[in-house]
C-alpha cells in the first residue's frame, strides 16, 4: 500500500502541476485575444512602404515619419529620439510640484460618517491625513459643500450601503457590488477606498478589515486627489482616461507622503506602484515599442479594457506618464487638463490644445521611451 500511495500521490502532483500550467496558458491566451492585434507593418523601417502621410512610428529609439517620395509613401530615414534621464524627469516633476503646491491650513471640508464597528485609530488617520493632503490643494480646490466621507469595517457592509442611500449615493449599486466582491476576495487583507468615478455627486468611502494593521501609506492622499479631480472636472472624472485619473493620483500622493516622511519614500512608493500589476499574467517589461503603444490605448477607458482594478495596469503606467507631463508642462497645465474634462470637447483635442502635440505622437515620442527606460531601471519584487 505504501508504494501504491506514493505512485498515486506522484500522479496527482503531476496532474495538478499540468493543470496549473494549462490554466496559466489559457489566461494568457484569453488576454492576448482581447488585446488589439498589432499589424506586421507597424514596425517602421527607412524606405519601407507606409500608408498615411505624416504618421509617426518610434522603433528602437528612432522616430520615423511617413512622407511622400517619388509618388509613393515611405518611411523617412528617421531621427534619434531625444531622451532624458529617469532622474531628470522624476526630479523635474517633483520640483514643479514643490514649487506650485504650497501647503496651507484648511478649515473643515468634510462630513464624516463612521460605522458601529469603526476602528478609532483609523478614524483618526482619515481625518488627520485628509486635512494634511487637502492643504496642498488650496490654490485650486474651492468646493464649498462638505464632502461626504464614509468608513465601515467588514462587519458593517449593510450599514454602509444604507448610509449611502441617505444621501442618494451609489444609486446604480456599482460601489456596493465592488466592495462585496473585494470582501470575498481579500478577507482579512481588505483595504478598499474609492471616490466613485461617475457623473453627479460623489463621495469618499473606506471599507476595511477591522483586524488589518494601521500603517503609513499613500492611500488616503491618493483618494483625496480624486476628490479634487471631481471638483475640477465638475463631477466628470468618468471621462478621464484611467492612466491619467489613477496615475496622477499616485503622483501627487507620493509627493505628499515624501514631503511628510522624507525624499526616499518617493522611490519606494514609485517602485510599489510600478510593480502593482505583477499579480496578473502579462509581463509589461517585455513589451516592445508597438506593444507599449497598444497598451496605452487600452488605458484610455474608464474601468474597461486594461483599466480594471484587479490588473492595476493604470497605476504604475499612469504614474510614469504623469511624471512626464508634470516635468514638461508643470502643475498649472495639468490642472488645465483636468478642468478640460468639464467641457464638451474630446479630451484628446484638449490634450493637443494644452500640451501642443497630438496624443498618439506624444505616446510614441515621449511616453513609451520613458516607460521602457523606467521599467528597465526599476526592479521587480
Amino acid at each position: 500500500m505504501g508504494l501504491i500511495s506514493v505512485v498515486l500521490s506522484s500522479q496527482v502532483t503531476y496532474y495538478l502541476f499540468m493543470l496549473k500550467r494549462l490554466i496559466a496558458f489559457l489566461s494568457i491566451l484569453s488576454l492576448s485575444i482581447s488585446l488589439p492585434l498589432i499589424p506586421a507593418s507597424a514596425a517602421a523601417k527607412a524606405g519601407a512602404k507606409c500608408t498615411k502621410a505624416g504618421s509617426i512610428e518610434v522603433v528602437q529609439g528612432k522616430k520615423y515619419t511617413c512622407v511622400k517620395s517619388r509618388n509613393r509613401l515611405a518611411w523617412n530615414k528617421g531621427v534619434k529620439v531625444e531622451t532624458t534621464t529617469s532622474q531628470s524627469v522624476q526630479s523635474a516633476s517633483y520640483a514643479n510640484m514643490k514649487k506650485s503646491m504650497l501647503p496651507k491650513p484648511v478649515g473643515n471640508l468634510f462630513r464624516y460618517h463612521y460605522s458601529p464597528n469603526a476602528v478609532v485609530g483609523f478614524k483618526e488617520k482619515i481625518e488627520s491625513e485628509l486635512n494634511y493632503s487637502m492643504g496642498y490643494w488650496t490654490s485650486v480646490y474651492d468646493g464649498t459643500e462638505l464632502f461626504n466621507v464614509f468608513y465601515a469595517t467588514e462587519k458593517d457592509i449593510d450599514w454602509l450601503i444604507n448610509a449611502w442611500k441617505t444621501y442618494d449615493l451609489d444609486k446604480n449599486g456599482f460601489t456596493a457590488n465592488e466592495y462585496k466582491g473585494r470582501l470575498e476576495r481579500e478577507g482579512a487583507q481588505l483595504n478598499a477606498g474609492s471616490v466613485p468615478s461617475q457623473e453627479g455627486r460623489s463621495h469618499l468611502s473606506f471599507f476595511r478589515s477591522s483586524t488589518r494593521p494601521i500603517q503609513p501609506d499613500a492611500m488616503i492622499p491618493h483618494e483625496n486627489v480624486h476628490i479634487v479631480q471631481q471638483q475640477l472636472t465638475k463631477n466628470r472624472t468618468s471621462q478621464m482616461p484611467c492612466w491619467l485619473r489613477e496615475g496622477s493620483a499616485n503622483l501627487f500622493a507620493n509627493f505628499q507622503i515624501s514631503e511628510k516622511y522624507g525624499p526616499s519614500v518617493y522611490d519606494d512608493a514609485k517602485r510599489a506602484d510600478m510593480n502593482s500589476y505583477q499579480s496578473g499574467s502579462v509581463e509589461i517589461r517585455k513589451f516592445n515599442d508597438s506593444q507599449w503603444f497598444t497598451h496605452l490605448k487600452s488605458l484610455e477607458g474608464n474601468f474597461s479594457g486594461g483599466c480594471d482594478y484587479k490588473n492595476r495596469f493604470a497605476y504604475g503606467t499612469g504614474l510614469l506618464l504623469s511624471e512626464v507631463l508634470m516635468a514638461d508642462g508643470g502643475f498649472e497645465k495639468m490642472m488645465d487638463f483636468w478642468r478640460a474634462f468639464s467641457l464638451e470637447v474630446d479630451w484628446r483635442q484638449s490634450f493637443k490644445n494644452i500640451y501642443g502635440v497630438e496624443l498618439d505622437t506624444w505616446y510614441k515620442t515621449k511616453a513609451v521611451p520613458y516607460l521602457m527606460q523606467e521599467y528597465a531601471r526599476v526592479k521587480r519584487y
